[in-house]
């Protein structure tokens, strides 16, 4: 028995056979009359395959006589036979997922038929959302804050403040002037302060400060201080701090406010102090930094009373909690477009106004309120771009006719923790993968390991997702891609790569475009860091040149001088390198600048000062000095730095030596440590 094709392509089986079908639907095959028998393996040996040219043998056989590791490798490229990518799903045993699965597509939608009635119920309900939103923040965000006496004189306006700002101080170094003229006062004021929430870690310097001999950073910026419980004086509620610390990070230090909602307080400038000791800090924020000689300003934190305090409390948890609740019916019940956009918008606008604002604003000035409104319509053009990308690469496959609980229970929260970058991933002891930051950050290598492990982890997972749905072929050559644009960008001279959140985000979640589980758990998270990456840093480069990365640290200016001293005179003397010309190249810079315990003292063309000369020529440094005297046992630690600097102009210095240590009136002398602060 026979198989004949004729001549009309379409194929016809020999109907003495009943086994045997007739080929139709136009699919034109043209083959030579074989018999039908047994094929054995080597008969299948001997037939030919038109695809491959005459003579060659079947794929699947070809496949079967490679070696294990080629066969692997080609498994891998191709994919499985039948390729698979489905959401998932629940047996049929449990019955009131079930039912809770089919609830937004069948029972809401039997409930409320009419289309246009779901979508006018949707507007309402988000006018309602966005009622209740502005209802939390006007009180913090826009009504300014006073205090009002109870004895019914004037009410009070209370200063607003972020984490890291100063108080009365204008930053490191030369920045007060000399002799600390800029900044003041230093005694006989108070000043009424609102802290904002999570200080407790938005307190840390991530710019190292030299304080005495060392240079602070990677920890809260407070120094001395700490909890005071006085039976003497009842309202005092810390020891001094160093009037350059940052009052916000000094108040959590002190307990004086929450780092979960802020607070009020009254700062009470306290003038010099002869020490600074280091105390041990409330709420988990450890040691404050030590400081062993005098400065000529500082603070405490005083009780307030007789009076009512309004707009302290920073409502971030409040606003977060009631966002992350009226979010999840609408990403339950609605499709999932609507989930997707209404959702990124609410969290984007959360980041802006309150759980991590990219700029201070004080309610008491208006503009700074609608300049924050003008940042965060700024950033949310182009970031709508990004996300309607985000969704048609990847989101859309995965969450339209997925799972609704898969939604709820693993993309939804992520989501939102990777919106509270701030408050998760940032408390991790990683500032930047660079070298430098690695080394000096505790933990930051056992850290970038963990992080490391986990990413990979989670690469294969889903890397094997889109491999079950056969597209791993497609993704690899974009990701190698990727890869190599990353490594080009590394390697441009004078830049260096930096991968921000939005970065992150933005390349991994292509590769989360599957309808499995993982991608619900990996797409939320990384939309999120996508997010918190723009809403508080702006679309930040990929590339950075060395002075960005060192934001306002030293080692970008010019070298200091070489500075030593001469017990027999009790002098300070200072030359240059061989190497370092007398007049920099604009010619602005043409003499040198002094510290004295991180203050100037001298700004001048001279190459050599006198402690003696430096005494009698400012009293107030003469009084700071014989207090400390007297107040330790006859010998005081001066920290000294020079640098270079424009005689003429206060804001033109080159970097500055670390300090020397000189033990007055001793003599005794102590260099510099190589570098520069």
């Amino acid at each position: 028995m026979g198989v004949h094709f004729d001549d009309n392509a379409n194929t016809t089986w020999d109907a003495a056979d009943p086994n045997l079908l007739s080929g139709s639907e136009g699919q034109h095959q043209r083959t030579e009359s074989i018999p039908l028998r047994d094929l054995s393996n080597a008969d299948v040996e001997n037939v030919p395959n038109e695809e491959e040219g005459e003579g060659s043998k079947p794929k699947w056989l070809l496949l079967k006589r490679k070696n294990p590791i080629q066969k692997f490798f080609e498994r891998v490229w191709n994919g499985p036979v039948e390729p698979s990518d489905e959401p998932p799903s629940f047996p049929q045993r449990w019955g009131w997922l079930k039912r809770i699965e089919e609830f937004p597509q069948t029972t809401f939608k039997a409930i409320i038929p009419n289309k246009f009635i779901r979508l006018l119920l949707l507007i309402a309900y988000c006018c309602f959302w966005i009622r209740i939103f502005y209802f939390l923040i006007y009180p913090y965000l826009i009504k300014p804050p006073y205090f009002h006496p109870s004895d019914g004189s004037e009410k009070i306006p209370i200063l607003s403040l972020s984490c890291n700002s100063y108080l009365n101080w204008e930053g490191t170094n030369n920045a007060c002037g000399l002799n600390a003229k800029n900044c003041g006062p230093f005694d006989d004021k108070e000043y009424m302060v609102r802290c904002p929430a999570l200080c407790d870690r938005g307190g840390w310097t991530y710019s190292a400060i030299a304080v005495g001999k060392r240079r602070v950073k990677y920890t809260g910026y407070e120094i001395g201080g700490g909890a005071l419980f006085s039976e003497e004086d009842p309202m005092a509620l810390s020891y001094p701090y160093r009037s350059d610390s940052y009052p916000c990070g000094a108040a959590v230090h002190a307990g004086v406010i929450s780092p979960f909602f802020g607070g009020c307080t009254k700062v009470s400038m306290q003038g010099p102090q002869n020490s600074f000791p280091s105390r041990k800090g409330i709420y988990n924020t450890g040691f404050s930094i030590a400081f062993d000689s005098f400065f000529p300003g500082s603070y405490s934190f005083r009780d307030i009373q007789g009076g009512i305090l309004s707009g302290c409390y920073d409502p971030r948890a409040a606003v977060v909690a009631l966002n992350i609740v009226f979010g999840l019916p609408v990403f339950y019940l609605y499709d999932s477009i609507y989930g997707y956009w209404i959702n990124t918008i609410v969290g984007y606008w959360t980041l802006v106004l309150s759980l991590d604002p990219p700029l201070l604003t004080d309610a008491h000035d208006p503009t700074s309120v609608y300049e924050l409104f003008s940042v965060g319509f700024q950033r949310l053009l182009p970031l709508c771009f990004v996300l309607y990308v985000v969704w048609k690469s990847a989101v859309k496959r995965t969450l339209e006719a997925g799972s609704p609980i898969a939604k709820v229970i693993l993309w939804y929260p992520t989501f939102w923790l990777g919106i509270s970058n701030n408050v998760t991933f940032d408390r991790l002891p990683v500032d930047r993968l660079t070298t430098k930051d690695l080394k000096e950050q505790a933990g930051a290598l056992t850290a970038v390991g963990s992080i490391a492990a986990t990413i990979l982890t989670c690469a294969i997972i889903q890397a094997y997702s889109l491999w079950k749905s056969g597209r791993f072929r497609k993704y690899f050559k974009i990701y190698i891609c990727f890869i190599g644009g990353l490594v080009a960008l590394g390697s441009l001279p004078g830049l260096n790569l930096r991968v921000h959140h939005y970065i992150l985000g933005s390349v991994l979640v292509p590769g989360c475009a599957t309808r499995g589980s993982s991608a619900y758990l990996f797409q939320g998270v990384l939309v999120g860091l996508i997010l918190s990456g723009v809403a508080r840093w702006d679309f930040a480069s990929i590339v950075e040149t060395d002075v960005a990365l060192l934001r306002g640290e030293a080692g970008a200016s010019l070298k200091p001088p070489i500075l030593e001293f001469d017990d027999q005179n009790h002098s300070l003397s200072w030359h240059l390198n061989a190497t370092d010309s007398a007049i920099d190249e604009t010619g602005s810079i043409d003499g040198f600048s002094l510290l004295l315990n991180d203050v100037e003292v001298y700004v001048g063309n001279n190459d050599t000062v006198s402690i003696d000369n430096l005494r009698m020529k400012n009293p107030q440094l003469t009084r700071m000095m014989d207090d400390a005297l007297d107040a330790s046992n006859g010998t005081i630690d001066l920290y000294l730095r020079v640098a270079r600097a424009s005689v003429r102009s206060p804001t033109k210095r080159g970097d500055y030596t670390n300090a020397g240590i000189l033990q007055w009136p001793e003599g005794m002398w102590q260099n510099p440590e190589p570098g520069v602060s």
